[in-house]
């Protein structure tokens, strides 16, 4: 039986093997996503476990809601892997400059192709933030029995918003638009701030009580 597949219809270990070789496709970005869809797969699981933390309606509804999400999360960070920038921008770098006409229109076509390259990380990085920030309502509402897991969720979905965010900062480096880099990187603060608050709230609310 094939393993699970972190995007389309590529099983686990091919992707894994895939992001060791060095004339893959998938890099930084693919593993920001498929690790934020990992932690995304366990908080989806503490949220269908059968009892809550006081087996309550309320935490019974808000773990239904946020389990709804999750899943949509979860496709949508699979969907991130499957995308064809670094071809277009291949491409783009390709094109001829013999004069200044063609070179203004390859420059042109480099920088579509750096931003719409960009947007794929940056999109990481949303998705993660928002797995944060149900991971927080998932916390607060499960046994306290799965709170490894859910700390683990919340690792991995840190780990795959800061691999993003460093790939992203990178890239932006080589963008001329100085309007859409500096309204990215104020996003970015912004989104950054607010998982870290939501991170820190789950992980307070599956901690041990003390004795």
């Amino acid at each position: 039986m094939a393993a699970a597949q972190p995007g389309g219809d590529v099983p686990i270990r091919e992707f894994l093997t895939a992001l060791a070789s060095a004339d893959s496709a998938q890099g930084a970005v693919s593993a920001a996503a498929v690790a934020g869809a990992m932690g995304t797969s366990l908080l989806l699981m503490v949220a269908e476990l059968p009892t809550t933390r006081s087996d309550s309606g309320d935490e019974r509804t808000a773990l239904l809601h946020a389990a709804a999400a999750l899943g949509d999360l979860q496709e949508q960070l699979f969907e991130t892997i499957e995308t064809e920038t670094e071809v277009k921008l291949f491409a783009a770098r390709n094109m001829p400059q013999a004069s200044q006409a063609q070179r203004s229109k390859r420059e042109a076509a480099i920088q579509l192709a750096l931003r719409v390259e960009a947007d794929v990380p940056l999109e990481v990085i949303r998705l993660c933030a928002l797995g944060l920030k149900h991971a927080q309502t998932v916390a607060a509402a499960c046994p306290r029995a799965a709170g490894s897991e859910v700390e683990l969720a919340v690792a991995l979905l840190r780990v795959g918003l800061t691999g993003a965010r460093s790939n992203l900062e990178r890239r932006l480096s080589s963008l001329t638009d100085v309007v859409y880099t500096k309204a990215v990187v104020e996003e970015i603060a912004q989104i950054s701030e607010g998982a870290t608050t939501a991170a820190r709230a789950a992980e307070l609310s599956v901690q041990a009580p003390p004795a």
